[in-house]
């Protein structure tokens, strides 16, 4: 098709396919993403509670949660980068700060939580609590745009 003979309701028609075709290719870019921002909530909101509970009975056993985080970390990952493959407009911002904030709470719920509220559970929990808010927030965002 010669470009100079197009017309402009050709022109239009082919806009907007292409419009449509970016949309569609879009529409399941960010699956992985948000799959492992699901998964990163999980884990880590739920090996805090096992910390706590580690710190009740043998803290020798913290390697127990330590793995099977480190384990499902890696499945998360794997299936991101495999399957990743686009994401949407905007996506390293928000993926940025929903890392940024995970990362924050993460670093609070063990640093300050195993060297300074090691018996209070309601500290784990409310900072577990804040991850899964956070990162559900996030991935809900993201399956939004």
């Amino acid at each position: 098709m010669d470009n100079n003979k197009l017309s402009p309701s050709a022109a239009r028609d082919l806009l907007n396919e292409a419009g449509r075709l970016g949309a569609a290719s879009r529409s399941g870019a960010s699956w992985p993403h948000i799959t492992m921002l699901l998964g990163l909530g999980a884990i880590s909101s739920l090996s805090l509670l096992a910390f706590w509970l580690v710190g009740r009975v043998d803290e020798s056993l913290i390697w127990i949660p330590m793995v099977g985080m480190l384990a499902w970390l890696g499945i998360f990952m794997a299936v991101m980068l495999y399957f990743g493959r686009s994401t949407k407009q905007g996506f390293t911002v928000r993926w940025g700060i929903c890392i940024g904030v995970w990362a924050v709470l993460w670093g609070i719920g063990c640093v300050v939580g195993l060297n300074f509220f090691a018996d209070d559970l309601w500290f784990f929990a409310a900072t577990a609590a804040a991850i899964t808010i956070a990162t559900v927030v996030g991935a809900w965002t993201e399956a939004s745009k």
